[in-house]
């Protein structure tokens, strides 16, 4: 099994790295969503999501006012602005930067659907 180089967690509250898996099954879609689970999994952690709650974290903007999906997509711009300012990045040769803020884009759409899916199960539960 191939290993990717050390992958810095952004926006977690910790100085650690973690190791994230490059291949494992040969089909490069289904290893990317592995590993997307795997980082989302993480971060839900530092984020002090309960295991039967994991999408409190996400939906708590909602006490703001803010619709939770539309916090992500705003996440997603920031990460795309980021991504525009690492393109000289493949030259010097930091694909795991790029690959990094392309998961967390990833990352914030899969948020941004599951809150979505959250709140249409929530209204049929209410017949609404």
């Amino acid at each position: 099994m191939k290993t990717r180089t050390t992958i810095p967690v952004s926006g977690a509250n910790t100085d650690e790295y973690s190791r994230l898996p490059d291949s494992r099954s040969g089909d490069p879609y289904l290893d990317i969503c592995e590993t997307l689970h795997t980082l989302l999994t993480r971060k839900r952690g530092y984020y002090g999501c309960r295991e039967e709650g994991p999408l409190d974290n996400a939906l708590g903007v909602a006490e703001q006012g803010i619709p939770p999906w539309v916090y992500q997509l705003a996440r997603i711009g920031e990460k795309v602005r980021r991504c525009g300012g690492l393109r000289g990045a493949i030259v010097d040769g930091q694909y795991d930067k790029i690959r990094e803020t392309l998961l967390d884009i990833a990352g914030h759409a899969v948020v941004a659907i599951a809150v979505l899916d959250h709140e249409e199960n929530s209204h049929e539960y209410q017949g609404d």
